[in-house]
């Protein structure tokens, strides 16, 4: 049978075909759609690198906020290259959340997700009296970077879907390469048993803060790609909503798994967009499947698959065997 490692990577290329052919054959509609998917699968990337070491936030949508407001306020308000403004978008969450990861990461479990929450809280409280971002009401004509250097035309719909789906493909790509490294293995050792490893000589809380600020980082990245693809800035995306519905689909798709947060990412995007277009109250029936899939599937979709894998392994090498087992 196939592995463990197989089997996570082989849905990664299923959804990454499965998006090309959308971008490719799909309308404006369709692609604003895997737009979305992609830049909310970057998100749940980053919150499932985070919960490899076992940290789960509740306010990791106060990190994307940070790219959102950075690329906005260099760009729209002071008239910056939108560029370098891009970098500077990822270079200040990556500052932001090493700060907030100062004081986040020596706590744990539901400690840790109130001070993420309220980290995020106070992002949002700022951004909703902000004259500067005109608070509430939010603010207009975002631009999106300018690759026409390289002939690259992201106003275009499908050029910018196009160009979000290869940003997430490197993202997880990287991702990869952190988990099976040692400083994943030693992050996943930090999930199991912290305590161990700090008798062992581990600095426990330098790798926190380590996986902290990278997630945070990865959080901002989407963040700057996300007031470009809707070209304007607001409290919204800074809210405690924002933050659910990341978590989400990292749980339903399979916490610690890579690819779970970006299928379900795809998964909620979608059947928001067909609950949404086909019941009233549809946050109820949205509710609703979840409760179920998490029920039936306490570890995700894509570690339901791992367990199955599992199991139909074990039947093959007992079926092997029971012949040997029962000769003379």
């Amino acid at each position: 049978m196939a592995s463990r490692t197989f089997v996570r990577r082989s849905v990664g290329v299923a959804l990454i075909v499965a998006a090309l052919l959308g971008q490719a054959f799909a309308g404006f509609f369709a692609q604003e759609l895997i737009a979305e998917a992609a830049i909310l699968a970057i998100f749940a990337l980053s919150l499932d690198l985070l919960a490899t070491c076992g940290l789960i936030s509740f306010g990791h949508a106060g990190l994307l906020g940070v790219g959102c407001y950075v690329f906005a306020g260099a760009t729209v308000l002071a008239g910056g290259n939108p560029n370098l403004a891009f970098a500077g978008a990822i270079v200040a969450g990556a500052i932001v959340s090493f700060a907030v990861g100062l004081f986040a990461v020596r706590t744990t479990g539901a400690f840790f997700i109130m001070v993420t929450l309220a980290a995020a809280e106070m992002l949002y409280a700022w951004g909703y009296r902000s004259k500067t971002f005109d608070g509430a009401n939010g603010m207009g004509g975002v631009p999106r970077l300018n690759l026409g250097a390289l002939g690259i035309d992201l106003n275009n719909p499908g050029t910018f879907t196009l160009t979000v789906i290869a940003i997430c493909v490197a993202v997880w790509l990287l991702l990869e390469l952190v988990v099976s490294s040692p400083f994943g293995r030693t992050l996943a050792a930090i999930r199991q048993n912290a305590s161990r490893v700090a008798a062992l000589g581990g600095r426990v809380f330098f790798y926190r803060l380590a996986a902290f600020t990278a997630s945070g980082t990865i959080a901002a990245l989407a963040g700057a790609l996300k007031v470009q693809h809707i070209n304007f800035i607001s409290p919204e995306l800074v809210s405690w909503f924002v933050s659910g519905d990341v978590l989400i689909a990292v749980v339903i798709g399979g916490i610690g798994t890579l690819v779970g947060g970006p299928l379900g990412a795809a998964l909620l995007v979608l059947l928001k967009e067909f609950l949404s277009s086909t019941f009233g109250h549809w946050y109820l029936f949205l509710g609703i499947i979840f409760a179920c899939v998490a029920l039936l599937m306490p570890k995700g979709i894509v570690g339901y698959l791992l367990d199955l894998n599992d199991r139909l392994a074990a039947r093959s090498a007992h079926s092997r065997g029971g012949p040997a087992e029962g000769a003379p």
